[in-house]
């Protein structure tokens, strides 16, 4: 929370449990004085995140309160003049963020619940382009490679950084202690992590109907073809699913089920160390301890 000390005006953020596996992923947002929050997550498990966050409150003077009836979220993907928004007379009932996860993710807006789509258009001007449906948003998200709420990240069973959680500025590695904090610290600093969500377009739109969350990820070999993955989700011709990197950006053929696929290293990944470093770090590490 020290991250909102500094001027940022949202984190990505993760909860997770004691096996390190994520319960819940957030957005927090700067909100109104100095000590208040808005986090979002999603509708569905909006009920558990709250019953999750009292259970840590024990005696502290936390006052933490349900605003889903009271705000309506808009996810605007498209460049956008903050200053002309503060110009607008409904400047009290919006609130605009941008995504802290990606600049390719636009920006997140809050209005009060009264403000209608028209009303917000008018606001942020007429040649804005407003994506008008959940699953624009989701195809959006899949082709980027970004996973998000439960239906993606089922919880208590994803691992944040399988989920890019440090490639999206969601994980800290120099905070203190947390939940899931010793499995999350060890595989960053001496493992390498082997699988990890990535994007994959549909080849055959008519066929990717018919495939189903959670259905293996082939790639073809000589002489048959090998498990590498698990779809996760999808929305029209694309989807996202957790695959073995290696396997996945060196193979020519990948099928989900028997529907062709194309899988690419999204291009917001950073640039890693190659693994010769990340031994050389670990040697000098335990040398220097053992002195």
């Amino acid at each position: 929370m020290k991250h909102f000390e500094e001027g940022a005006q949202s984190m990505y953020a993760m909860f997770l449990n004691n096996k390190g596996r994520i319960l819940y992923d957030t957005l927090l947002h700067k909100w109104g004085g100095d000590n208040t929050f808005l986090i979002e997550c999603d509708k569905n498990v909006n009920r558990l995140l709250q019953r999750h966050l009292n259970i840590y409150k024990l005696k502290k003077d936390i006052k933490i309160s349900d605003a889903s009836q009271l705000l309506t979220l808009w996810a605007l993907i498209t460049p956008l003049d903050i200053e002309e928004i503060c110009k607008t007379d409904i400047l009290n009932s919006i609130s605009v963020y941008r995504d802290p996860r990606l600049a390719d993710l636009g920006f997140r807006v809050i209005t009060t619940s009264d403000i209608g789509n028209l009303d917000l258009h008018s606001a942020i001007g007429k040649d804005t382009v407003i994506k008008h449906t959940d699953e624009d948003y989701h195809n959006l998200r899949y082709k980027l490679g970004v996973s998000e709420g439960a239906d993606d990240l089922f919880p208590g069973t994803a691992f944040p950084l399988e989920s890019n959680c440090d490639y999206l500025h969601g994980i800290s590695f120099h905070k203190g202690c947390y939940i899931g904090q010793e499995l999350t610290a060890r595989i960053h600093h001496t493992g390498v992590v082997r699988k990890r969500l990535m994007p994959l377009q549909f080849l055959d739109c008519t066929d990717c109907q018919s495939v189903e969350r959670d259905a293996p990820i082939y790639a073809s070999v000589d002489p048959g073809r090998i498990q590498i993955g698990k779809l996760k989700n999808k929305s029209c011709d694309y989807g996202i699913g957790l695959v073995k990197i290696k396997e996945a950006l060196e193979s020519k053929d990948l099928f989900v089920g028997m529907t062709p696929v194309d899988i690419v290293r999204p291009h917001w990944w950073p640039i890693e160390a190659p693994k010769e470093k990340h031994s050389m770090f670990k040697s000098e590490y335990e040398a220097e301890d053992s002195n």
